[in-house]
């Protein structure tokens, strides 16, 4: 940020858009400008994020802040009503869902706006794209601003209280913390499971647990012959806990009851899920009786699968997993998500986006199975899914991105955040393909062939099948070439960047200089503002912090190391991380 700022700066001074004596200054009076608009205004160890009330994104970095008051969002309240939202779908919220966008105000109680947003002498904090939505000329609009809630996007959180009935006909409540809904209970809790998911813990001596989960897709039918096939053997469960490699037996324990499944929890949500939420995924589901529970698989214990304990302390600590997709569903540069050219040509031909699964697992399609249905605890009242009409258009990749933003927690996960992101990066992929063909095929030239294609031809092209096709239209599949953008995360972007790094080398020369920080989520206390929106978050004064463990580090580092030039790069590398916490 202070090198962009300082850049910006002297641009602006070199055409004459303001003097500055000192850039440097100026450039630090910048950035601290966007660094502390998170501070409380009294107490500036204290920071909340900054949330849109029309939308309820976060507004982050350089973002502009606007400002709206209360009579300019009442002005819209035809718009943006609870009233105006009901009678366009039909349907009336629940009052669980109305509750969850209503802020403290007697005169906004009746319009969907986000209760996370910060109210201040100004007014109630807006992004841009919503304050240029809200003008006064726009009142008298039917159709919210583009990214309001009101425009489809009211999608709640589950509740942490559950009101069932019992079996006598009365009503008891029952408190579920955050910690009880786990990845496990949250996979089998899906009306619609397009994708297969192993959960996978490590361990050792002297190691803390980390989890490993794995996303791919999988065909049902041989699914079900695997299962099958073990159900004969003796097993008569279908979730399958298989323990390996080398851990400690606490280790073992805590992973045993992690993987377990509360049986009275797992049937509270699925009634909660079909009695109360509206789901549509739920509609014709029957509430169990039990649960089933995972079949633990393991080897008896050896001195080959078990290390002695040396750090419980340590070794009983769960770090968090991370979350993977199968690299067989990647976007290829040359195919996108299609394996093979003909397929990507015969779907640009047809301009279908490609759906939520890569080819081979059209069982579940994006434009059949909703989004909401594959992630229940995103969506846990099953609306404001993407696919969900609108009073003002929006497109998938813009609905994912919006998502992203939130503030609401359940889509910071990594589940969800997998998910979303998989879908978005096959859409992209697809949006930006190329087709290219050769001048002249078979001593055929190409304005031949497409002077004899009929618009028959093309409306008898399928994805599945292209033997019935004509040689005329065969032809010109065969010549046709696809390429697509490659996804950030793939090899293909990597192989470009790396080309791209070598070409910046050869014209400019090598770099006197290459520095890279290693940011530490865990330390950083951003992680928990942007994780508790509506809460004020404190860190320590950041003078005393930093300056006790600089010279901490300082002496440390003295003691340790005679040679000076060692001593001052290590110490240098010291101070990158600390100013990245």
């Amino acid at each position: 940020m202070y090198k962009g700022s300082k850049k910006i700066a002297r641009k602006m001074k070199r055409h004459g858009m303001f003097k500055v004596k000192n850039p440097d200054a100026h450039c630090i009076k910048e950035a601290k400008k966007y660094l502390h608009r998170t501070q409380h205004s009294l107490d500036p160890r204290k920071h909340k994020s900054i949330v849109c009330i029309i939308c309820d994104r976060f507004i982050i970095g350089t973002e502009t802040i606007h400002y709206l008051s209360k009579n300019n969002i009442i002005g819209h309240k035809r718009r943006l009503s609870v009233e105006s939202y009901e009678v366009y779908y039909d349907t009336k919220l629940k009052p669980e869902v109305r509750s969850q966008y209503m802020i403290n105000d007697g005169d906004l109680k009746h319009l969907l706006l986000s209760p996370r947003s910060r109210n201040s002498s100004k007014g109630y904090t807006t992004c841009s794209c919503c304050f240029g939505g809200m003008q006064p000329n726009m009142t008298n609009k039917q159709s919210p601003p583009k990214f309001a809630i009101a425009n489809g996007f009211v999608i709640g959180s589950f509740p942490q209280e559950l009101k069932l009935r019992t079996s006598n006909g009365n009503t008891e409540k029952r408190i579920i913390e955050e910690h009880q809904i786990t990845d496990l209970l949250k996979a089998m809790m899906a009306p619609v499971r397009p994708y297969g998911s192993i959960f996978a813990y490590t361990g050792g001596a002297q190691k803390s647990i980390r989890g490993n989960y794995q996303f791919f897709e999988m065909d049902q039918n041989r699914i079900g012959g695997v299962i099958h096939q073990l159900n004969r053997s003796g097993f008569g469960e279908h979730i399958y806990c298989v323990l390996c490699g080398r851990m400690t037996p606490d280790q073992k324990r805590i992973v045993r009851e992690r993987s377990k499944v509360d049986t009275q929890l797992f049937i509270d949500i699925m009634t909660w899920f079909v009695e109360q939420s509206g789901h549509p995924g739920f509609s014709n589901t029957a509430i169990p009786k039990k649960c089933p529970q995972p079949v633990f698989i393991e080897d008896r214990e050896s001195s080959n699968n078990t290390d002695y304990p040396y750090d419980k302390a340590v070794e009983s600590m769960y770090e968090g997993g991370t979350y993977y997709f199968s690299t067989a569903q990647d976007p290829s540069e040359s195919t996108s998500v299609y394996g093979s050219s003909e397929r990507f040509a015969l779907a640009m031909f047809q301009r279908s986006a490609p759906t939520l699964l890569a080819y081979g697992g059209n069982y579940a399609n994006v434009n059949d199975v909703p989004i909401e249905n594959i992630l229940p605890f995103a969506f846990p009242f099953g609306i404001g899914g993407p696919k969900m009409k609108r009073r003002t258009q929006v497109s998938l990749e813009l609905c994912i991105q919006l998502y992203l933003r939130l503030s609401l927690k359940q889509f910071m996960e990594g589940p969800t955040i997998l998910v979303l992101n998989h879908i978005y990066n096959r859409q992209m992929s697809y949006v930006s393909g190329v087709m290219t063909c050769r001048s002249i095929v078979n001593g055929v030239s190409l304005g031949d062939r497409l002077s004899r294609l009929t618009t028959e031809d093309l409306q008898m092209v399928t994805n599945k099948n292209t033997e019935h096709l004509n040689e005329n239209t065969k032809g010109l599949l065969k010549a046709i070439c696809t390429s697509c953008k490659a996804m950030g995360h793939t090899d293909e972007a990597a192989k470009y960047a790396r080309r791209c790094c070598f070409a910046m080398l050869d014209h400019y020369g090598l770099n006197s200089l290459f520095l890279t920080t290693t940011p530490d989520d865990e330390c950083n206390f951003r992680v928990r503002l942007y994780a508790k929106p509506e809460e004020w978050v404190s860190t320590l004064s950041p003078p005393i912090h930093f300056v006790w463990i600089s010279m901490q580090i300082f002496k440390i580092l003295k003691n340790l190391h005679g040679d000076p030039k060692l001593f001052h790069i290590i110490y240098f590398e010291q101070q990158c991380k600390l100013f990245t916490t």
